[in-house]
């Protein structure tokens, strides 16, 4: 299965502590409330098995960069300051319940950030079998 998310990739952040509660930063929640509409419109039955996710997080470019550098950086690796398991762990968390039933059926991941004039995230999932499905390392 093969999805495209029409929302701008956003790092997973910590929760904040203060005397009286426990709150995620604006932009976060305000990524996660997103997610939650955009995938309340799918229409999917949760994997049940264990699944391989494949995610490509196309990550909007500074606007303070020059037109040149833009076109230059355009569809390559994303160097920013952001780590990319907070953006897999953003992502994968808004999908449990919907795509699978809890984010532990995740046995396989692979995962890439790219610079893109349009930000957008990219999903492929697909359930595995029990039977040594998974690929070993150096045979990928």
């Amino acid at each position: 299965m093969r999805i495209t998310f029409d929302i701008d990739p956003i790092p997973a952040s910590r929760p904040r502590v203060s005397r009286w509660s426990t709150y995620y930063p604006k932009r976060y929640t305000k990524f996660r409330e997103k997610m939650k509409a955009l995938t309340g419109e799918l229409e999917t039955t949760p994997f049940e098995k264990l699944v391989s996710v494949s995610v490509v997080f196309h990550i909007g470019m500074p606007k303070s960069w020059s037109k040149k550098k833009k076109k230059e950086k355009n569809k390559g690796f994303c160097d920013n300051n952001a780590d990319l398991d907070n953006y897999q762990k953003a992502i994968l968390d808004s999908l449990n319940g919907v795509l699978y039933i809890d984010d532990r059926q995740i046995v396989e991941i692979f995962a890439s950030k790219r610079y893109s004039d349009k930000p957008f995230i990219e999903l492929e999932i697909h359930e595995i079998g029990e039977e040594n499905d998974c690929r070993e390392i150096g045979n990928v």
